[in-house]
């Protein structure tokens, strides 16, 4: 957007977006003012929240034009049937249910929103639990369920529809629960859904999302001059900065977000402000992102605009919050998965087989080099991003080309738990120094290399070895300067293969020619 600042980690801010283009949708405008002009249930002065009847109008408009004219921004090809295991029935006027089966020809919303710090005392009640799910399933009030959940009620209920999912009534939590079941099926949960609510200026349960204040009391909606931000309001607002959320965030087909400021419509065809201002998105990330079948926009775009977003939406995700960092791999798994499907490549911890000669190549960004995560009941590989907690960048342009080794040199092997790599030793009179974020290999006085350590232990370069990741396809040097794209290893204890502690730049002719077969763990 124009008005990003290089200094914005949002969705939006991308280096070859300049900015979304301002247009007003007339047709659909004049059609909008009519009906408010026949729905005289709207009070310009007594409206006293975005829940208003007018407000609700507006978005019941906006979801049926989208359902008749955006012929992408429907279900699913094959997943025209699905439907959660549980959701919410908020027909009635203050009982609530929980149910399991299937209504025939109705459609559920879902919520994204911020946990926000919860007691133990505050899962105990509001979750669904072993303990209340029988009763749940008889019925619950909603005067008992926190702001947040009331606001999504109330929503739903506005748009006329009669079930709603959120995860923490719809999933049952706890030990004995089947959290990990149903976390496999975010992505259908959120694809298939009706539309996403997403609480975008809410903190927590207690915040609520609905706000008392009407758009229609600053004048009828009629301009597209409106003044809007929407990177401001949606991309660096709360909920967007949840790890969580950035799944929910890509797979879902419509959001409507509920801001501080202003609600937006998004769906494929761009996003609508309150004040029917159109926002169309330019050509890149952003684009993708907005994508209702996500990822088919990106699957047609060619090999280097998707490595390079794929580069992105990993940065993106790997600094968003997440309570418990052993959901790093799972957060994000449904996405993954997905993507991996669509591409038609194997992906094993965030790592795209297609893509490995870029996505191999992470170093972390943070100065605390913490220890690995200590995942308790699985292993992540010390090769994969997802093996350590943190921001991180990767050290080569995936819109330019690179040549990558064979599979067979470089590929997953034991079910994607270890990579067969071809170990190779630096050679030469070369030695390492550190630098102020990062270690330089000189020979003799010429640098001739950098390398990025994963962790803060003091770590010999004389017992490093290193694999070759890639090299750049224009790189015009002679061959013993071509600049190699490396992995740092060390062996294990135990000496039953390597483990990664790093990655780095180095000239071609310090790396050996001869190398050993190994397995990196």
């Amino acid at each position: 957007m124009a008005s990003a600042s290089p200094q914005r980690h949002g969705w939006i801010h991308d280096d070859f977006v300049r900015s979304w283009k301002r247009d007003s949708d007339d047709e659909f405008a004049t059609a909008f003012r009519s009906d408010l002009l026949q729905n005289h249930s709207y009070d310009t002065v007594s409206s006293d929240s975005t829940a208003s009847a007018s407000h609700s109008l507006l978005l019941g408009k906006w979801l049926r034009n989208c359902d008749e004219k955006h012929e992408e921004c429907h279900r699913p090809s094959g997943k025209e049937n699905f439907w959660p295991k549980r959701v919410i029935y908020v027909d009635d006027s203050n009982k609530l249910t929980l149910v399991e089966e299937q209504p025939q020809g109705e459609d559920y919303l879902v919520l994204s929103h911020c946990w926000g710090p919860l007691t133990d005392q505050d899962k105990k009640r509001f979750c669904t639990t072993s303990e209340n799910y029988g009763s749940r399933k008889l019925g619950f009030s909603y005067d008992e369920l926190p702001k947040t959940f009331q606001d999504a009620i109330q929503v739903t209920r506005a748009l006329q529809k009669q079930y709603l999912w959120i995860d923490a009534l719809c999933i049952i939590q706890g030990p004995d629960g089947d959290w990990e079941s149903e976390a496999r099926t975010m992505a259908d949960i959120f694809a298939c859904a009706y539309c996403t609510i997403a609480a975008s200026s809410a903190r927590g349960w207690g915040d609520g999302f609905l706000k008392p204040q009407s758009i229609f009391r600053r004048g009828a909606p009629s301009t597209p001059t409106c003044t809007c931000d929407f990177e401001d309001d949606v991309d660096e607002g709360p909920l967007m900065k949840r790890a969580w959320v950035v799944q929910e965030r890509v797979l879902s087909r419509r959001i409507i977000h509920f801001t501080a400021t202003h609600t937006y419509c998004e769906c494929g065809h761009g996003v609508l402000c309150e004040q029917l201002t159109k926002l169309n998105p330019p050509w890149g990330k952003q684009y993708f992102i907005l994508d209702p079948n996500f990822p088919e926009r990106l699957s047609k775009s060619g090999y280097k605009r998707t490595a390079d977003f794929v580069q992105f939406l990993f940065k993106k995700y790997s600094v968003s919050c997440l309570t418990f960092e052993t959901d790093r791999d799972v957060a994000i798994s449904s996405l993954v998965e997905r993507m991996g499907q669509v591409l038609g490549t194997e992906v094993r911890h965030g790592i795209f087989g297609c893509f490995r000669g870029s996505l191999l190549l992470w170093k972390r960004t943070h100065e605390n080099k913490t220890p690995p995560t200590p995942y308790k009941d699985r292993a992540v590989p010390s090769w994969s991003w997802m093996a350590y907690p943190g921001g991180i960048d990767f050290i080569s342009d995936a819109t330019r080309g690179l040549l990558v080794p064979c599979s067979e040199d470089l590929g997953f092997v034991n079910d994607g738990q270890a990579l067969s790599v071809k170990v190779r030793k630096f050679r030469g009179s070369c030695r390492m120094e550190q630098e102020e974020e990062e270690h330089a290999i000189f020979d003799g006085t010429e640098k001739v290399g950098s390398l990025w350590f994963d962790v803060a232990d003091h770590i010999q370069f004389q017992d490093c070895f290193c694999v070759v990741v890639s090299m750049g396809k224009d790189d015009k040097k002679e061959d013993s300067r071509k600049t190699y794209n490396i992995l740092i290893l060390r062996q294990r204890v135990g000496g039953r293969g390597y483990e990664r502690v790093g990655v780095g730049k180095v000239e071609a002719q310090y790396v050996s020619i001869d190398c050993d077969a190994g397995m990196l763990w």
